[in-house]
Formats: structure tokens, C-alpha cells, sequence
């Protein structure tokens, strides 16, 4: 019987997040799809702590998939293990829907990045290390402006605070422009292509609050 689960591997990184909840997401990892509708997966976690989930409950399942975008299910608890590591058997009981990132709201910040790039000439590498401001940022990318000359689809690793959390992940260089001002060259706008849900939310929590902000003051 064909497989319910597209395009998951083995080793994929998953967001869960409990029904009924504040739709905080945290992270897992396929370990084993058992065909044709039930995985087992890691169970999640929070800074270290085991978040629990039970026998019969459902939880929302979101993963990303390069070159095609992110897409969530949902799912049924079937079983827990606690014995060596924890771990799900969740069964799908839903169809699998793609998350439109484009939906994401856009909005403008400024917040200092630091940007690490390993620069690949033949045999060797170089890793440029640089700090950065972002200009907008959303649930699916944002705009930084760099002194860097970049090129369409270099892939960039980068981190940046939210009050006193470190968020970080990957991204990939989808769009880039020269730009006038005093301390950098260029804007380059990046999607992100690794990123934990757990960050994610944050970022999406923080444009939350800072859209909140623009429209007590009525700027939007």
C-alpha cells in the first residue's frame, strides 16, 4: 500500500505541536515510517526537558521540504516509549496540507545578525564570519544588509537574539541589490532552509508582538 507520508525520509526534522494548545512547536526527528500511515518519531523536547505527550492525544506534525515548502498533518498518538530514549508511534488522521510561507506577515525590524558563510575556492575553504543588520524579516525569510557580494542561492548560516533567546538556522540567498548607505553595500533577501519550529515560532511570536506595537500606534 502506498505511503500517506509525502516526501518524509528517515532523519527529517518535524515541528510537533499539541491540538488545543498555544501552538507552541517542538522539535523531533523521523526515525522510522512504518508504511503506510504511522511513523515513529523522537519525542519532543524543551530546553532539555521532555515535553510529555499521551496514548490517544493529537498533535499537529510540520516539516519542510527543500525546493518545495513546508507542509503539517495531523496525527494520533499510538504509543509512548520512556525505556532507553523517548519516543512516538503516531498514526496520520488527516490529509497532508502545504503551509503557503508567502502568507507569512512581513515586517520591517532592525536587528544586528551574525552571518557565517564557507566560501569554497577548488580544494579549499575559507568561512567569512560577518555581522549584519536585518532590515524585515518574516515567518519565511528576511532581508539583512551586508558588505558581502553574494550570489542567487548561496546558502548562509545565521543567528541573531530575541530579548534572551538565541535563534539560528540556515537560509539560502534568493535575491540580492546594492544599496546606499553608510555602513553596508548590499540587501540581500534569504529563505530560510533550516530552522527548528521552536525557533520559527519565536520569530512568528516576536512579528506578532511587534505588529501589536505598530498598530497601538497606528502605523499599519
Amino acid at each position: 500500500m502506498e505511503s500517506k507520508f509525502e516526501f518524509l525520509s528517515i532523519g527529517m526534522k518535524l515541528g510537533i505541536a499539541k491540538i488545543n494548545d498555544d501552538k507552541t512547536s517542538y522539535p523531533s526527528q523521523v526515525l522510522e515510517i512504518i508504511e503506510p500511515d504511522e511513523l515513529i518519531i523522537s519525542g519532543p523536547m524543551k530546553k532539555g526537558q521532555l515535553v510529555l505527550l499521551h496514548k490517544g492525544e493529537e498533535i499537529e506534525v510540520s516539516y519542510f521540504v527543500e525546493n518545495r515548502g513546508r507542509y503539517s498533518f495531523t496525527a494520533k498518538v499510538i504509543s509512548r516509549d520512556l525505556k532507553r530514549i523517548y519516543t512516538l508511534r503516531i498514526k496520520i488522521i488527516s490529509s497532508i496540507k502545504k503551509i503557503q510561507l508567502r502568507n507569512y506577515f512581513r515586517i520591517p525590524v532592525t536587528l544586528e545578525l551574525g552571518k557565517c558563510y564557507i566560501l569554497t575556492k577548488g580544494e579549499d575553504k575559507e568561512v567569512l564570519i560577518e555581522k549584519c543588520e536585518i532590515k524585515d524579516i518574516s515567518g519565511g525569510g528576511m532581508r539583512l544588509h551586508c558588505n558581502y557580494k553574494h550570489e542567487i542561492g548561496d546558502e548562509i548560516q545565521w543567528k541573531f537574539k530575541i530579548k534572551d533567546d538565541l535563534v539560528e538556522g540556515k537560509a539560502k540567498v534568493v535575491r540580492i541589490e546594492e544599496v546606499d548607505t553608510f555602513n553596508y553595500k548590499y540587501s540581500i533577501g534569504v529563505s530560510f532552509t533550516d530552522i527548528t519550529e521552536y525557533n520559527r515560532d519565536l520569530i512568528i511570536k516576536y512579528i506578532f508582538e511587534q505588529q501589536r506595537i505598530l498598530r497601538l500606534k497606528g502605523l499599519i
